[in-house]
């Protein structure tokens, strides 16, 4: 269940005072008023933490919120609250995970592409040399067999290579299918897109099946036709004309946006999802891709082997025992030097801008933006907070101070040669998509690399960004760097998790420096990032339900 929830917000405040005093106004019981604000202050609040429900634990406060007008049962759609299988919801939430059961029991079918003969002809084409038992075969295969597929595995296991030849095989036995790829965000759905067509020419020489694939990936709030839907709106989202619809990076897909997408698959298609179920969750409420990985399904592929990494044998080790929740001292000795305690915020500044150098005598030397950005994107720093000095706001200002001296600009500019910056938001017209990451090369322009190129931005022209030395590891989730150094919250800090540890570490390619204590970082093994949610129990009683005669 939930850990210690953070100090309510003041939305959390507002919603419990205001169903308080709807609850008085409806002819609730004066004495319950205080109870029933204090349990939807805290509800709303659970959901800001992630959460989609709350358990009620005891019998007597099961009773006052089943006694409260404000409150309804499962299918009452006229509360704003809801208690259903011992816990209290808000409604919209109910409803997105009661939803997207539903649907997932629905999708976990059988339903082959083609015949046996004709699958099997194409894996073994795909596939040549390899076993019905190789994850990526089996993984395909699934897709291939069933209208649902979930494709889980960490970074280096070739989750991209295994989708592309999933799309070469699809294609190849259906030639007129029509196939979509999205991700969560847009930069991963770009990097999808660019990832899958650097695939496509040594498995489809010809370029028939390139030929009928999507050049761009889409976010899927623009897949469901959602772009700027608030919460609780996703429940609008038309079907969807696909055949084949694929979401990269799914362990980003909160419990609304996937039962939208799950409910949005027509009768004739099929939907695959891919992501690492060990993964942080979401920003918003649930961690649908890891409880619908823990449900039991056919649909579940996973793979395991991991190829990058196979150079870097100490990251590997290090990832799966964090990972797995290994013994301390498993954990300390996979850690060995890679964990370090910084004397203080100025030596992992120091330490940043000396690996940023290549990156920066790059552009003293006048080479091109997408090699200066190349540089960059060998090293990044990644942080659990983003507050604090130890933050990536602290750090980002520490770094940006040594970088404008390195470059001889003023102090205080806001745009100077070597500033690294990450856009917040999507400017479509523009071409950039909230992630993008993009360097100032003069004081007037920023420069971006895109599938078709370098594109540049005049700064008067910029979306809202912020600099980006130093990331959250939250933001950091679908991209790959050479080298990481991560930054953990203080010991005992509630963000230091196995998921988040585990995140971090396998960001990295080559190397790793964890600036914190090996004790500390055993200890975030420990500490799962659990959210509390009924999906999982209820994905398996939809498909008993599914599978009961007569049904």
């Amino acid at each position: 269940m939930a850990g210690q929830p953070r100090s309510a917000s003041r939305v959390a405040r507002a919603f419990g005072d205001t169903l308080g005093r709807l609850h008085l106004r409806i002819a609730g019981d004066p004495l319950c008023r205080t109870a029933i604000a204090v349990w939807a202050e805290r509800v709303w609040q659970a959901a800001d933490d992630g959460h989609v429900c709350v358990e009620v634990e005891g019998p007597d406060d099961h009773a006052l919120l089943a006694s409260s007008p404000v409150v309804g049962a499962a299918g009452d759609p006229a509360t704003a609250l809801v208690l259903d299988r011992g816990c209290l919801y808000l409604s919209r939430l109910l409803r997105a995970e009661t939803r997207l059961a539903a649907a997932i029991a629905s999708l976990d079918v059988e339903d082959p592409v083609a015949d046996a003969t004709a699958t099997q002809a194409r894996l073994s084409e795909l596939f040549p040399g390899a076993d019905e038992a190789d994850a990526q075969r089996r993984a395909v295969h699934v897709a291939l067999t069933r209208r649902l597929a979930l494709v889980s595995g960490g970074p280096g296991t070739g989750k991209t290579t295994t989708l592309a030849r999933l799309l070469v095989a699809f294609v190849g036995l259906r030639p007129d299918a029509r196939v979509c790829f999205a991700a969560p965000t847009g930069k991963a759905a770009a990097r999808l897109a660019q990832s899958l067509a650097a695939q496509m020419p040594s498995l489809d020489p010809a370029g028939d099946v390139a030929a009928r694939l999507p050049t761009t990936g889409l976010t899927v709030h623009r897949l469901l036709g959602l772009r700027g839907a608030a919460p609780g709106d996703v429940e609008r989202a038309a079907p969807l004309p696909w055949d084949l619809v694929i979401v990269d990076e799914a362990s980003m897909l909160d419990v609304e946006l996937a039962s939208a997408l799950a409910a949005a698959i027509p009768a004739h298609g099929r939907l695959v999802l891919a992501g690492d179920a060990d993964q942080l969750a979401s920003v918003e409420a649930g961690a649908v891709f890891a409880e619908l990985c823990a449900s039991g399904l056919g649909a579940l592929a996973r793979l395991e082997r991991n190829y990058r990494q196979e150079g870097a044998a100490q990251i590997a080790a290090l990832a799966a025992a964090i990972r797995d929740g290994a013994p301390e001292g498993e954990i300390l000795d996979s850690l060995g030097p890679l964990a370090s305690t910084p004397d203080g915020v100025a030596r992992i500044a120091d330490e940043a801008l000396d690996a940023y150098g290549d990156a920066l005598a790059a552009i003293e030397r006048g080479e091109s933006a997408d090699r200066v950005l190349a540089a960059f994107e060998r090293y990044r720093v990644l942080c659990a907070l983003r507050e604090g000095d130890r933050g990536t706001v602290g750090l980002n200002r520490a770094i940006a101070a040594r970088v404008r001296r390195r470059m001889n600009a003023p102090a205080l500019a806001p745009w100077y040669p070597g500033r690294l910056v990450m856009v917040t938001r999507n400017l479509p017209d523009r071409g950039l998509v909230n992630g993008d990451v993009g360097v100032c090369l003069s004081p007037g322009r920023v420069s971006f690399a895109g599938a078709d190129g370098i594109r540049e931005i005049a700064v008067l022209s910029m979306p809202a960004c912020e600099d980006a030395f130093a990331i959250t590891v939250h933001k950091s989730q679908g991209s790959e760097f050479d080298t990481v150094a991560f930054v953990p919250a203080p010991t005992g800090h509630p963000l230091n998790t196995r998921e988040l540890v585990y995140t971090a570490i396998t960001r990295a390619r080559n190397g790793v420096r964890i600036w914190s204590e090996a004790a500390a970082i055993a200890a975030a093994a420990r500490q799962r990032s659990a959210r509390d949610g009924r999906l999982r129990d209820r994905v398996v009683s939809a498909i008993e339900s599914s599978a009961r005669p007569g049904r």
